[in-house]
C-alpha cells in the first residue's frame, strides 16, 4: 500500500505533491500545530490574581520540514523547491499571495487538524548537497502556514461560540444605580449581583459612587 503523500493546493492553481515513484522526499516526520489565545488581566482589589477577561482568539498555524532529494537523477532540487516558494509570492491577478489548503489522510473531526487552509508565512530553504559543479540536489524547506477563515465561516463551524457566558469588562456606575440594577442589565437578572461585589470587594451592596468603575466579572451559565 503507497504511503498518503502530503497536497499542498492553492487558490491560484497550484499543486504540489511528491509522487511516491520518486525518491523526493516530500513527507514531513512531523508537523506541529499552534495556536495563541490572548487575555488582558483586570486589577482586583483584594484579590491575589487578576480578573481574566478574553481579549480575542488568534488563528492557529502550522509548521512541518519538507525533504527534497533528486541526487539519483542529477536534476537541480530548485526546480521543485521553487513550486513551494511561490506560495510566498504575490499572485498577478489576486493582488497577494496564493491561500493554501494542505491535506494528509483522513479527518478525523473538524478542526482537529489537517486539512488546514491558510497562508504561507514563513519560509526557510536550507541546501545540504551539491553535484560538483554546484547544482543542488538536496534541501529542507520549514514552512509555517498560518490559518485565514471568515468570520460567517467560523460562526458556521462553531455555532456555540455565540452562546459562550457573558466576558468581564468594566463599567462605570451612573446615578441611580444599583448592584441589583447592573446585574440586571449585563446578565439578565438582578439576582447575579453577588459576583459583582465580591469582584470590586463591595460590602454595602447598597452604597454605590457614581463615577466608580466597577469589574463586571464572567459568570459561568448565567442568563443572558
Amino acid at each position: 500500500m503507497a504511503l498518503t503523500r502530503v497536497v499542498i493546493e492553492s487558490d491560484t492553481g497550484l499543486k504540489i505533491q511528491a509522487s511516491a515513484n520518486t525518491r523526493v522526499c516530500f513527507n514531513p516526520t512531523q508537523y506541529e500545530m499552534q495556536r495563541r489565545v490572548d487575555w488582558k488581566e483586570l486589577p482586583t482589589r483584594g484579590a491575589d490574581f487578576p480578573q481574566l477577561q478574553f481579549d480575542k482568539g488568534g488563528p492557529r498555524s502550522l509548521t512541518m520540514s519538507l525533504q527534497f532529494d533528486t541526487y539519483e537523477s542529477k536534476q537541480d532540487v530548485r526546480t521543485l523547491t521553487g513550486e513551494v516558494a511561490k506560495l510566498a509570492e504575490v499572485d498577478g491577478q489576486k493582488s497577494r499571495p496564493p491561500v493554501c489548503t494542505i491535506t494528509w489522510g483522513p479527518v478525523v473531526e473538524p478542526y482537529a487538524g489537517l486539512p488546514f487552509k491558510g497562508v504561507l508565512e514563513s519560509l526557510t530553504q536550507k541546501f545540504t548537497l551539491f553535484l560538483e559543479d554546484g547544482t543542488p540536489v538536496r534541501a529542507t524547506l520549514d514552512v509555517q502556514f498560518k490559518e485565514g477563515e471568515s468570520p460567517a465561516r467560523q460562526r458556521r463551524r462553531n455555532p456555540r461560540a455565540r452562546q459562550s457566558p457573558v466576558e468581564p469588562k468594566r463599567r462605570v456606575v451612573r446615578q441611580g444605580d444599583t448592584l441589583w440594577s447592573i446585574a440586571a442589565a449585563e446578565y439578565g437578572t438582578p439576582a447575579q449581583w453577588r459576583p459583582v461585589a465580591r469582584a470590586n470587594v463591595i460590602t454595602n451592596p447598597r452604597l454605590l459612587d457614581p463615577g466608580t468603575e466597577l469589574i463586571i466579572p464572567s459568570v459561568e451559565g448565567s442568563p443572558r
